[in-house]
């Protein structure tokens, strides 16, 4: 893969970022209601339950062993044990009051759907250098995001736990070694051929995400 590729995708992350976001500026500030904030919970506890699957379905798509190992490290990180990603993700949204279940029963917006099946569609059908470029687009913002998520729940919510932070805590560090991986694996096994579909598959990750934002905003202005 070129530099020039490598260039222009992360001019199309940093173009796209999601701390851009209107509804991530919102958070940064503390103008986010309690109310807003579980809904955002709600909506993205459907990603993080889906994230196991579609880790595997682009390790099961993947010939290249150091690519595998890479994503299956990735994958025990995200699901081994009780005190997985999905239960921290819980812990979180007990923490804004909701009940443990009423997240997996909470129906999903029309957005988080699309969103969901961008990312079916590439990392369950297409190549997985097009899956790594789909986890890259989220991977790879996560530790800044993550960060300043800490920052405004510390500072205008007062949520101030262990077992309340612990999600953002260990997605801040893992996330860098993730993408770090997902990064030198696209360089590494993109052909010249492949990087516009590798690219369109980047992009199309990174909008599904404005999109899900968006779709959050929209519902709490319409409630």
């Amino acid at each position: 893969m070129s530099q020039d590729f490598l260039n222009r995708i992360q001019q199309r992350i940093e173009s796209r970022s999601l701390l851009n976001h209107p509804f991530y500026k919102a958070w940064q500030a503390g103008e986010l209601t309690c109310q807003e904030l579980k809904v955002y919970a709600s909506q993205y506890y459907h990603f993080e339950a889906a994230f196991p699957v579609l880790l595997s379905s682009v390790h099961s798509r993947c010939d290249e062993r150091d690519v595998r190992q890479s994503i299956l490290e990735n994958l025990w990180d995200e699901e081994h044990g009780d005190i997985n990603h999905r239960a921290m993700w819980l812990d979180f949204c007990e923490s804004l009051g909701l009940h443990r279940e009423e997240p997996e029963l909470t129906k999903r917006l029309a957005e988080t759907q699309d969103l969901l099946d961008i990312y079916h569609r590439i990392c369950d059908k297409g190549t997985f250098q097009q899956g790594l470029a789909a986890l890259y687009a989220y991977e790879e913002q996560v530790p800044e995001i993550m960060l300043e998520k800490i920052r405004g729940l510390k500072e205008y919510f007062d949520i101030t736990s262990d077992k309340a932070l612990r999600f953002f805590e260990v997605h801040s560090v893992l996330d860098e070694d993730h993408s770090e991986k997902e990064r030198q694996s696209i360089l590494d096994h993109t052909n010249q051929e492949d990087e516009q579909s590798v690219e369109a598959s980047l992009q199309e990750a990174l909008d599904g995400w404005w999109g899900f934002l968006d779709g959050i905003m929209g519902h709490c202005k319409a409630a």
